[in-house]
């Protein structure tokens, strides 16, 4: 066999690969419990902010962490600190499929507790 031709054999047994490889279906993220808790902390943020009820909100509130009370019952109810939350915060950042992850699962919890439709 020719050099040129069992070059030209194992460039596309690697192409093959590359591309069947491409074809497979990705592993589903997993959410941890943090994830959860912070799903659920930002979906009663939502709540209490007022933007679920609206139906339709143009933009979504920043979290202000200046009404200190609230925001401590909140997260003492999900079982979050702030450190806790801002670390999760910072992999969000790192990893947007994890974030759209989550907000799916705040999307959920939103429907849930407030029993809409769509």
């Amino acid at each position: 066999m020719k050099f040129s031709t069992l070059l030209r054999s194992a460039l596309s047994c690697l192409v093959l690969s590359a591309f069947l490889g491409g074809c497979s279906d990705e592993k589903p993220l997993t959410l941890d419990k943090d994830d959860a808790r912070v799903a659920g902390f930002y979906c009663d943020y939502l709540l209490l902010s007022g933007v679920a009820k609206g139906g339709e909100a143009t933009e979504l509130p920043q979290l202000d962490f200046s009404d200190a009370q609230q925001i401590n019952v909140l997260l003492v109810q999900h079982y979050l600190t702030r450190e806790s939350f801002n670390r999760k915060s910072e992999q969000y950042k790192r990893n947007s499929a994890l974030w759209r992850e989550v907000l799916e699962l705040v999307r959920l919890k939103i429907r849930n507790k407030t029993g809409a439709q769509q």
